[in-house]
């Protein structure tokens, strides 16, 4: 004879299916609940970065750069041991230099056939 499910521990298929269902829930409320605080916490680095930027373009710390390529402004900070990128942050390709169209880019997009950007 087979013990009863009280001696034995083991759960029925509805109480495996119910306790399956709270785990679900609660994983999903645990996700939504970091995707908030996720949210807030890149607000709040956002608005760090403005006021940083802010207070170096007030004390002249501040280079501003036109990419030759893309033709958006590039802000870099001027403070000695911070490593300068030539690379533009929004398009990638070097500040100073003009570069060779590629198809890839036409692909994606990012220019048109004479090298200005496919503003809409």
């Amino acid at each position: 004879m087979s013990r009863s499910r009280k001696l034995t521990g083991k759960r029925t298929v509805k109480q495996v299916d119910a306790k399956v269902d709270e785990l679900a829930r609660k994983t999903d409320t645990l996700g939504t609940e970091f995707a908030s605080f996720a949210s807030a916490a890149a607000n709040d680095i956002m608005k760090l970065n403005h006021l940083i930027y802010g207070l170096l373009d007030e004390a002249g710390k501040i280079t501003k750069i036109i990419c030759i390529n893309c033709k958006k402004e590039a802000v870099r900070p001027d403070i000695e041991g911070i490593e300068q990128s030539e690379n533009c942050p929004h398009c990638g390709r070097n500040l100073h230099k003009s570069e060779q169209i590629t198809l890839d880019d036409l692909h994606r997009g990012n220019m048109t056939e004479s090298g200005e950007d496919s503003e809409e």
